[in-house]
């Protein structure tokens, strides 16, 4: 029977380089206060290849997608807006790569994003941890490879 892999203990780590370099395997720094990360879809289009013959609907595959925006909720701490601070001064005209890391499992899931500037606020609500919703646009570059090593 296969062990399920869960979130519990995960982190998120990012690393920026020079735009056009391969993804790196080392050094990535953990972004503190993770309350949940963003899916990443690698959704490709299906284009219409029919023609006035066919009886039947034909598709082509077409680009990818890996969306407009991803959105982090990050728990409201000064950590917090430091370390994003951080990460949009390390990336600025860098490729920023992220790397989901689960406890237990040999890979991590990595993609590309550049990080929006300006963190948000969730509002106030009675009675809830207050938390920062941080914004990336997805660049590409997705998938699941071998852990990376060492902390940045």
């Amino acid at each position: 029977m296969a062990l399920e892999i869960t979130t519990v203990g995960a982190t998120v780590k990012y690393k920026a380089v020079t735009s056009g370099s391969a993804r790196p395997t080392s050094g990535y720094t953990e972004l503190p206060d993770v309350s949940s990360a963003p899916e990443m879809a690698m959704d490709v289009d299906a284009l219409d290849a029919s023609n006035i013959t066919d009886t039947i609907t034909r598709y082509a595959k077409g680009r990818q997608d890996p969306g407009s925006d991803a959105e982090f909720t990050l728990n409201h701490t000064e950590a917090v807006i430091t370390a994003w601070n951080a990460l949009v001064t390390a990336a600025s005209g860098k490729d920023c790569w992220f790397e989901y890391v689960y406890p237990g499992a040999t890979n991590s899931y990595f993609f590309k994003a550049d990080p929006m500037e300006l963190l948000g606020n969730a509002g106030i609500e009675q009675n809830v941890v207050d938390t920062i919703p941080a914004r990336v646009i997805p660049q590409g570059g997705n998938c699941w490879a071998a852990k990376s090593t060492g902390s940045g």
